[in-house]
């Protein structure tokens, strides 16, 4: 950790590797379950699978215990059985037991989005007595019961359907289900299935590019799946410590260009109080960086400011926005420690020029602690700040599970409600087991405005353990960055779990810890994100290691193409394989032309038929024999049609667009406005 971990005003930092070389090693190479979203999840794009995991209890511990669900009460009323007669699918069914002791079933909490409404329905067939309950149950990020809704299922030998359905209060952070026995007698439990309303869908495809991290404007698909695409880094760092009040020069921070000069506000360490410090460096080309001395206030120790970068005690992250006041252009969002729920929290700075900062108000603006990321969006004419807070949720007894919420200013000085927006669930625990550890917990996210949705870059902690290093007790284990999206800022997808950042090889300077800037710079081809890397996991290098009080934080540049976080992909050849295709719900566009953003390898194609969204039919001229193929690495291909056919001829109709792929990857699509 950087800033400060935990309650304490001791500031924790990350120290070198926790992990043994080859376990690190081990990590890299392994490539973590896909399964598992906070909304719907799974790697195939337009189907929709149930939010609870081991949703038909077909998997067990030894206790025969069903995994991914807690048992309370009496142990021996749950169990696992595998009777032909007593389940309806897969291999097994839940079996409830109640012999006058009450027990109790009950999910992992899933993330849920107030306001939405959830839908839950289980097979269950009596056997004797008085079946379970089903329940559906929210809570607040405090852990206080918001609502219960249950179904009562009638006594009856025969299999039934209970169905119950729920909205979230306002301040639900988590939905769980429960299977609950409180009068004697047997019944059987199956197939269960949690899912989140559909949000409200707007058929307008306006001009921005659309991706593919959700489901919101696919209807369906054959034979594609999303592929993660890990950036391309530069071999070296680009800004490194080698100032006298530097021992780390890392970025948890903000880089800008602004003008024809990349601006980077980054985090150094050294010793003296609050031994952390947000610096200023600039570069022409984004690549060799400068430490300009003297913009700030700050000296270190005999050293006087102007003869250092430094320009504000302590760390914290920055949101440019150009249509500020001159003299709140640049605002800092910064963590300072204090009484918990009173002045321990997240407080507001301002700055005509990012170097010489004024506080906003004596309290803060956001309770707890103690990592934020914040932005502007020009689109919504919002500040976005992404905090983490601490739920008592975790798989660890007295343990706080790290987690992300959201909150909006349209003035960075009063904010919204934060709301939970991602923390660690199934299949992030799944990818910390593989490495023989305990959880996933999300560190921090920042979230960037990008052009139809939200993306959010969740800092996923796998903690091992909490016994190994020298800062144990905060957790070891690697910090890897993920992708997330949102269109709302309120429900968050995550159907893929692959690192879009990945460590270094063992020994490299970035084979520990990863954390990245709160922004990223977009160019027609290119987007950049700098990135804080550590020779070290989170929590310490084993004390048996040499020089186990050796760390080394530094800043490094990753690159994807535009739009090239995550794409669709098929991956046949022409006889060799199955071709794929993805078929978009119905959308309204006004313009002339479809673009893409596409990379078709070698004896690859892409093609587009357009439907007639009342009944699914291709459009006379526009059908899969008309199109045109795409060819090659397109970053704006413009999508063509045999006669030179123009879309326009479409424009304000409602149609659906069917991409057929061999042997492709497809990021991004849109139709620009007419003119």
């Amino acid at each position: 950790m950087v800033q400060r971990e935990g309650w304490s005003a001791v500031r924790r930092r990350i120290t070198p590797a926790v992990l043994v070389t080859v376990m690190l090693g081990a990590f890299v190479a392994y490539r973590p379950p896909t399964a598992g979203g906070q909304t719907p999840p799974g790697t195939d794009p337009g189907k929709s699978t149930t939010l609870v995991p081991n949703a038909g209890f077909d998997a067990g511990d030894r206790a025969g215990h069903p995994i991914g669900w807690a048992v309370e009460g009496d142990e021996a009323g749950a169990n696992i059985v595998n009777l032909s007669a007593y389940r309806t699918a897969g291999l097994g069914s839940l079996e409830i037991n109640d012999k006058g002791d009450a027990v109790t079933v009950s999910s992992d909490r899933i993330v849920a989005a107030a306001g939405r409404e959830y839908r839950l329905s289980a097979k269950v067939k009596g056997k004797s007595g008085t079946p379970a309950a089903l329940s559906l149950d929210f809570t607040g990020f405090d852990g206080a019961d918001l609502g219960e809704h249950v179904a009562t299922p009638d006594a009856s030998t025969d299999w039934q359907t209970a169905t119950v359905a729920g909205t979230a209060p306002a301040g639900t952070a988590n939905v769980t289900v429960r299977i609950r026995a409180g009068d004697p007698g047997v019944s059987y439990w199956d197939e269960v299935n949690l899912a989140e309303a559909p949000q409200a869908y707007d058929p307008s495809l306006g001009s921005s590019r659309e991706l593919f991290l959700d489901d919101y404007r696919i209807a369906s698909s054959k034979d594609v799946g999303r592929v993660v695409h890990a950036a391309h880094k530069l071999p070296e760092p680009v800004v490194r410590p080698d100032k006298p009040w530097e021992t780390s020069a890392y970025t948890y921070g903000s880089v800008f260009k602004i003008g024809g000069v990349y601006r980077m506000w980054y985090d150094c360490n050294n010793d003296v109080a609050p031994n952390y410090y947000l610096c200023y460096a600039e570069s022409r080309d984004g690549e060799k960086w400068t430490k300009p001395l003297g913009r700030g206030s700050v000296g270190y120790k005999d050293i006087p400011a102007a003869k250092t970068n430094l320009v504000i005690a302590g760390g914290g992250t920055i949101a440019y926005n150009p249509d500020a006041s001159p003299d709140r252009r640049f605002a800092l969002m910064q963590f300072h420690s204090g009484v918990v729920n009173q002045t321990l929290g997240y407080y507001v700075y301002f700055s005509k020029d990012g170097y010489d900062w004024t506080l906003g108000e004596d309290k803060p603006a956001l309770l707890d602690g103690d990592v934020s990321q914040v932005t502007w969006d020009p689109r919504q004419k919002l500040y976005i700040a992404t905090i983490k807070k601490r739920m008592f949720t975790s798989r660890t007894p007295g343990i706080y599970d790290r987690a992300a919420f959201v909150s909006t200013s349209k003035d960075f000085l009063t904010w919204s409600t934060p709301q939970l927006a991602v923390s660690g669930d199934y299949a992030d625990d799944g990818a910390a087991e593989a490495l023989n550890g305990l959880e996933g917990q999300i560190y921090g996210m920042p979230v960037l405005p990008y052009e139809s949705t939200y993306i959010g870059i969740p800092w996923v902690f796998l903690t091992t353990d909490y016994t190994t290093g020298s800062q144990s007790s905060a957790g070891a284990g690697p910090v890897l960055p993920e992708v997330a999206s949102s269109r709302d800022l309120t429900d968050w997808s995550r159907p893929v779990r692959d690192p879009i950042l990945r460590p270094g090889d063992p020994g490299a300077w970035d084979d520990g810890a990863l954390y990245t800037s709160s922004n990223a710079l977009v160019t027609d081809k290119k987007i950049t994100m700098y990135y804080g890397a550590f020779n070290a996991g989170h929590g310490g290098q084993d004390a048996t290691v040499p020089d186990p009080d050796t760390y080394l934080g530094q800043t490094g540049m990753a690159s994807w193409r535009r739009d090239g976080f995550v794409s669709l992909t098929n991956a046949s050849t022409p006889g060799t394989g199955e071709p794929g295709e993805v078929t978009t719900k119905p959308v309204v566009f006004h313009g002339g032309a479809l673009k893409v953003n596409a990379v078709v390898h070698s004896h690859g194609s892409l093609t587009v038929e357009v439907l007639d969204a009342a009944d699914g039919t291709p459009i006379p001229g526009y059908t899969a024999d008309d199109a045109v193929p795409v060819k090659g690495d397109q970053y704006q291909a413009t999508v063509r049609w045999k006669g030179g056919r123009s879309l326009s001829a479409l424009s304000g109709r409602q149609v659906q667009f069917r991409f057929h792929l061999t042997g492709s990857d497809l990021y991004s699509y849109w139709v620009p406005s007419a003119g």
